[in-house]
């Protein structure tokens, strides 16, 4: 659990905007509701002074989640509000949601699949990322660091502005968390160059500095074995109360997703029942007759937005803001880029957020950090197998059997336990993220060169993780 804060001597009401009432429960740092709200009314008069109090902008769980950011530190939640006012100004950001036009929309997610999917059983909306299928090649085609960066900005806005005011709407409390799916299927090695492990970094400060507080939980599903391996490793440096938010999945993933979400809200692609693409954006924010029978008025949630025509057509005067378009629309609010090879080259791509994350934060250390530590190394071991494999008498190919897996894609399999059986489980590690080395090597050869790599990994992460435990984390 997070750092438990002292009581405050006296008990103050918040002289703000308060739209529903606090939970009633003492929170992960041990305050109850009134002792919340007495910080919270603190933290108010202390942005009164410096000037930066704007009541028609900053409701009480703004300025909670900026607390809590900084364990209820008055003083560093001042300062890192301060910076974050300043930032505000400096990229245009009260007004990025009307004036941000973002063309290529279509291809980037076509490049990039994400996005929000309906909500899970706490009233949260879900968002989803295919970290296996990203092309960067793509994505460097469509747009530019600059352009995907105003993109995620104003993702985080219209979450904040429009998305969850309409799930708090229809829960009648509180909603300023998303749930995150990140499948992680079919992940690589990533190409890791200087630029972009720049622009990752440029990514998660952001979204730490200015959007604290914003993810409830996330499921990472389809993990290999080698990723619950290194969150392993990972978990053990950062405190409790961030590893309940991070939830590995393997392929059998369903019944653990149950718990979180209905069936109906899960997409097809994931084994549910709830149609849609990510593309569509599907959740209650872009169903108009539903918003008139709760006289939810999406205007006065800001989300009016006078679109610059594209050179090549007129675009529609009316538009909904939540509904993506060809012309121009929406993500996620918490995505960090991790860039990677392009799909179709043996190691697919992966980036992990936000946002989901989306989204940054410790499990996007983990994948980074961890194909850090295997790229040198990986070419060496495909040869390595490869070798092997050619010592195998051929007739012994004759004993693997062909299997049909549920998504009709057929396979070949050799009894279990054999020699032949291992080679084929390490092929398949290779083809699903090479960064599976040390596991081969540890079934295949027991070298100890594995576990000194693993040593390193954790010596690597420390300063991320550490980073992460002090609440600045983007998935916090």
């Amino acid at each position: 659990m997070a750092p438990k804060v002292p009581a405050p001597t006296e008990i103050l009401k918040f002289e703000g905007s308060l739209d529903y009432p606090i939970e009633n429960r003492i929170d992960d740092w041990g305050l109850n509701p009134e002792q919340q709200e007495t910080y919270v009314e603190l933290f108010r008069r202390r942005l009164v002074l410096e000037k930066l109090w704007d009541p028609d902008e900053q409701d009480f769980f703004m300025l909670r989640r900026f607390l809590r950011a900084r364990t209820y530190d008055l003083d560093k939640a001042t300062k890192m509000f301060h910076d974050h006012i300043i930032w505000r100004k400096d990229h245009h950001v009260d007004t990025i949601l009307q004036d941000f036009y973002f063309a290529e929309r279509d291809n980037f997610l076509a490049a990039y699949p994400q996005g929000y999917h309906k909500l899970d059983k706490q009233g949260r909306p879900v968002y989803i990322q295919l970290i296996g299928k990203i092309n960067v090649p793509a994505i460097m085609e469509c747009t530019n660091e600059e352009r995907m960066f105003k993109f995620h900005v104003q993702e985080y806005e219209r979450c904040v502005k429009v998305i969850m005011p309409v799930c708090s709407k229809l829960a009648n409390r509180k909603i300023d968390q998303t749930f995150g799916i990140m499948d992680v299927r079919g992940v690589g090695i990533s190409a890791l160059t200087g630029d972009v492990k720049r622009m990752l970094m440029k990514f998660t400060k952001t979204d730490q500095d200015n959007y604290p507080e914003m993810l409830g939980h996330i499921c990472i599903i389809n993990a290999p074995a080698i990723f619950r391996m290194v969150w392993t490793v990972v978990k053990g440096m950062i405190d409790i109360r961030t590893q309940q938010k991070i939830e590995i999945l393997g392929p059998n993933y369903m019944d653990a997703l149950l718990k979180h979400m209905e069936i109906d809200a899960i997409p097809e692609f994931l084994g549910g029942n709830s149609k849609g693409t990510l593309l569509d954006d599907v959740g209650p924010w872009n169903d108009t007759e539903l918003m008139a029978r709760l006289q939810i008025d999406l205007e006065a949630l800001r989300v009016g937005r006078h679109r610059h025509p594209h050179p090549a057509q007129q675009l529609p005067q009316a538009r909904s803001f939540g509904r993506p378009s060809g012309d121009g629309s929406f993500i996620t609010p918490q995505v960090s880029m991790v860039p990677s090879l392009p799909s179709g080259t043996g190691a697919a791509g992966h980036a992990l957020g936000p946002g989901n994350g989306a989204a940054g934060g410790v499990a996007q250390a983990a994948i980074a950090q961890l194909t850090t530590i295997t790229e040198a190394r990986s070419r060496t071991l495909v040869e390595r197998v490869k070798a092997i494999e050619a010592k195998l008498p051929l007739k012994q190919d004759k004993l693997r059997t062909v299997q049909t897996l549920r998504d009709g894609v057929s396979v070949r399999s050799a009894p279990e336990g054999s020699l032949l059986n291992r080679l084929d489980v390490a092929e398949e590690a290779l083809d699903v993220v090479l960064s599976a080395q040390e596991t081969l090597i540890t079934q295949l050869e027991q070298q100890a060169a594995e576990i000194q790599a693993l040593k390193a990994a954790q010596s690597r992460l420390q300063e991320q993780a550490a980073h992460a435990a002090q609440g600045c984390c983007t998935i916090m």
